[in-house]
């Protein structure tokens, strides 16, 4: 018998299925091919048809493999903690495997064939949910924490290097501002209850707040410039940034009550202002010049002393700090609704507010299966 017939008789589908993990892990779901798996496990082609029909059966297999090692439960005793710790093994051996994500949704019906949605679906009809329900929730959670990236590990940024901050799509009660003595990029209050929850990403820090009472905290690090974005559609912004070397602010549309208490800028500082915001409020510190293009459709647009009900033809403001500054032939910034630019700052306010009935973005991801189990909680106490 010839070593290749010793080794096509030595082939098996766990023999196959762990050979093409090894290969993904290597090379990724796009270096997995049949011809690629043979030659791994230096056997012809034609030998792997007789285990699998042909690559979808063979990611059936895979899917199968990586869903059947997730760590099993610890036999909580209450359903809340016996969910989340069930999608933290999920998301744990996903985490693992190399594109195991992809693997998982290339063939999804066999999550429901798992043990995990098991656990998962027996634990929600536990809490009060129909089976029929709980079979949703259950999917919907492991498909949640199959799509969330995967947290790493970044390097930490820079001191002085440009960071940047944006408030996350469906945040509401998020308060930024300096801190002091700080070695990393941000810093949040050990209370959850008061803290806004961060990821940090390099030199980028993204706010997401979605549920809680008052305001949650985060603090930035002085010795970093910043910019900062206020994405829509967030709700209830304090920005108290004094002490800061503030870069550029940028609004979404979709943005609601946002306050700024803006420090003495560095040169000229953008501020960029979409249609649609609505309850803006900024304030700069004494004798610091405004300029600003007012475009045709503002409504209720105050700034110092002048207001507006709604602009019908387009012109130009500038503060009394500004015009005696174009006087002395000084430069100015300029500012417009979609576009505000500002040697900024605290005594003074500008606000602005844009057409209350404006269409606002809608983000069909601003929940996580934490928000999922929330709400299904909430749904056990009514049906008890």
């Amino acid at each position: 018998m010839s070593p290749d017939d010793e080794r096509q008789q030595g082939l098996s589908r766990e023999r196959l299925v762990g050979a093409a993990l090894e290969l993904i892990g290597e090379e990724g779901l796009e270096g997995l091919s049949m011809r690629a798996l043979a030659d791994r496990l230096q056997v012809k082609a034609a030998s792997l048809y007789w285990h699998v029909r042909d690559r979808r059966e063979l990611l059936e297999l895979l899917a199968e493999s990586i869903l059947e090692t997730v760590r099993p439960p610890r036999g909580r005793t209450q359903w809340r903690p016996a969910v989340l710790e069930a999608a933290a093994a999920l998301g744990d051996r996903v985490a693992a495997q190399k594109d195991a994500n992809r693997i998982l949704l290339e063939v999804p019906e066999s999550l429901a064939g798992s043990a995990t949605y098991t656990e998962m679906k027996k634990e929600l009809v536990s809490a009060g949910l129909q089976p029929a329900e709980a079979s949703e929730v259950a999917l919907m959670v492991m498909v949640d924490v199959i799509t969330s990236p995967a947290p790493t590990k970044e390097p930490a940024a820079d001191a002085g290097s440009v960071a940047s901050i944006a408030i996350d799509s469906g945040s509401r009660g998020v308060l930024v501002r300096p801190g002091s003595n700080m070695q990393g990029l941000i810093r949040t209050a050990h209370d959850r209850a008061s803290a806004a929850p961060a990821i940090v990403q390099g030199e980028r820090v993204v706010v997401r707040r979605l549920r809680g009472v008052g305001y949650g905290e985060i603090e930035l690090n002085p010795r970093h410039p910043w910019r900062f974005q206020i994405q829509g559609a967030t709700w209830n912004t304090v920005l108290e940034i004094g002490g800061l070397d503030v870069r550029a602010i940028k609004l979404d549309s979709g943005a609601a009550k946002v306050e700024c208490f803006l420090p003495r800028p560095h040169g000229v500082v953008p501020i960029e202002v979409s249609g649609g915001v609505v309850g803006l409020t900024l304030h700069r510190p004494p004798g610091v010049a405004a300029a600003a293009d007012i475009s045709t459709g503002a409504v209720r647009l105050k700034l110092d002393d002048y207001s507006v009900k709604a602009a019908v033809t387009d012109s130009q403001w500038e503060s009394e700090d500004g015009h005696k500054r174009k006087q002395s032939k000084r430069s100015l910034p300029r500012f417009q609704p979609r576009r505000l630019e500002t040697r900024y700052p605290r005594s003074r306010s500008c606000s602005m507010a844009s057409k209350a009935g404006s269409r606002r973005s809608v983000n069909t991801r601003g929940f996580d299966f934490f928000e999922v189990l929330l709400a299904c909680e909430q749904n056990s106490r009514r049906l008890a």
